[in-house]
């Protein structure tokens, strides 16, 4: 067993003015098999280059562990079989991975460039684990659909420690003993998985709130009370005054009262003061999506009988029923091309006398998110605000979305469709590219909202929480 351990780390890139890391201290064995975690931007892949010394930083990185890390580069015209040749790994221990990943051994004979996105995934990992380094793996479930996210946690909980980071529940549930969370430049680590890592942290925000709640009233007591004092300073002022007798002894007793009160609003206001400082350093409860569906008073809202789809000559699935029903959420699963998206288009550009939200998995579309927003009478506040809350970068915001990355322009229609009155809201994988807190904020708006859903989508505990009905293809 080794440790790696991280003290006093600080590292800020060239382009930005916020460090990533500030004063990143903390300790993780070789043998736990970690789950990183945090929000977009928190500096997952950034320490993964630091550990692997792709980037100069501040403090100490102790450890006798070398690194390899995923996804790394391999040439589009490489062979699968080129792969096992690899420096620090044996052919046989390579088969044995593709094996065990359930990859074809005829794969061997492919190129890079014809391998599908899972089957890139799963390539990269069985040379990754041929080899004597300690794994960091960066987002290995995007690619994969269900069944393979649960084969793929399962090949790792095979294994000896690794760090892997991903936005998927389940998977991190299914496959890590270890949590990093990653925030505000610092790490916290806790002992257990994803779920009593988020068990720990509901429970922490869950006190914070109340301790806020407490220290802000704590604060308006102090400010009243300093009023009240500052009121009695200005009555013993005007009775040293106005005041008829011994004008030398009232002047004497006024100076004090009006001396001890000024003293005691100063300490009340300081008090107060202190109060909302602390209560300013405390975590908020958390931000909040709402979804606000459309009234409907049909019961189905769209059906199917005995029904076919065909791509490019290829059946895809026949003999298909389905009703969609006011007030329903259901998740449309399967392998990867079974269908699901070809479905849920279908329904989109079938759904008469229904008005529907439709956010496709991809979408092109030109002109600056405001300008996006407005073709859909959403107000530029209230869309850059949604935006926010989904982790949109602010320096984005002026930005032609042609030139927008895929995850960017995503989170651009799925904010459009959440701010969208509409019947019938049909989401093709709308998680894509958001982090854990976006996930389970839009979960939670979803549940919450009533409204009539039908959605793809490979993250199985978004599935398990927020669908009332499964259909699978």
């Amino acid at each position: 067993m080794s440790v790696i351990m991280l003290d006093g780390v600080d590292f800020s890139y060239l382009s930005s003015l916020v460090p990533v890391f500030k004063n990143l201290s903390f300790s993780a064995d070789s043998s736990w098999k970690t789950g990183l975690v945090g929000a977009n931007g928190s500096g997952k892949t950034t320490l993964f280059k630091l550990l692997c010394g792709e980037l100069p930083c501040s403090g100490r990185i102790n450890t006798n562990l070398k690194f390899v890390r995923f996804p790394f580069e391999v040439s589009e015209g490489e062979t699968v079989y080129a792969l096992a040749g690899r420096p620090g790994g044996e052919e046989w221990e390579f088969w044995r991975e593709l094996a065990l990943l359930g990859l074809p051994e005829d794969i061997c004979g492919r190129h890079f460039y014809q391998l599908s996105g899972g089957e890139r995934t799963k390539v990269m990992l069985a040379a990754l684990f041929c080899t004597e380094a300690f794994p960091l793996i960066d987002e290995p479930t995007d690619s994969l659909d269900l069944a393979g996210r649960r084969r793929l946690a399962e090949y790792l909980k095979g294994k000896g420690g690794y760090i892997v980071a991903s936005h998927d529940r389940a998977f991190l549930n299914a496959c890590t003993d270890h949590t990093v969370f990653l925030s505000g430049g610092g790490a916290q680590v806790v002992g257990g998985n994803y779920s009593v890592w988020r068990e720990a942290q509901d429970r922490y925000l869950a006190n914070a709130a109340g301790s806020k709640r407490k220290l802000e009233r704590e604060a308006g007591r102090m400010s009243a009370a300093a009023r009240r004092a500052e009121g009695w300073a200005f009555m013993a002022e005007r009775e040293k005054f106005g005041g008829g007798g011994d004008r030398g002894f009232l002047g004497a007793k006024a100076a004090r009262i009006m001396k001890r009160s000024k003293a005691a609003a100063a300490r009340k206001e300081k008090a107060a003061e202190n109060a909302r400082e602390l209560a300013r350093a405390l975590p908020d409860e958390g931000v909040k999506l709402a979804l606000r569906p459309m009234d409907c008073r049909k019961q189905c809202l769209f059906s199917l009988e005995n029904f076919c789809l065909a791509v490019g000559g290829r059946q895809l699935f026949s003999g298909f029923d389905m009703r969609i029903m006011r007030g329903e959420r259901i998740a449309v699963t399967g392998p990867n091309g079974c269908g699901k998206s070809t479905l849920l288009k279908y329904i989109a550009d079938n759904a008469q006398g229904t008005a529907v939200s439709y956010l496709a998995q991809q979408f092109e579309d030109g002109g600056s998110p405001a300008q996006y927003a407005a073709r859909f009478d959403i107000s530029e506040g209230d869309f850059y605000s949604m935006l926010a809350k989904l982790g949109f970068k602010e320096s984005d915001r002026g930005r032609d979305m042609r030139n927008l990355s895929v995850g960017q322009r995503k989170k651009v229609a799925l904010a459009r469709s959440l701010l969208q009155s509409a019947q019938l809201y049909i989401w093709d994988e709308p998680l894509n590219y958001l982090d854990v807190t976006a996930r389970e904020m839009v979960e939670e708006a979803v549940i919450n909202s009533g409204a009539t859903i039908i959605f793809v989508e490979h993250d199985a505990q978004f599935i398990k929480n927020a669908a009332t009905r499964v259909i699978e293809l």
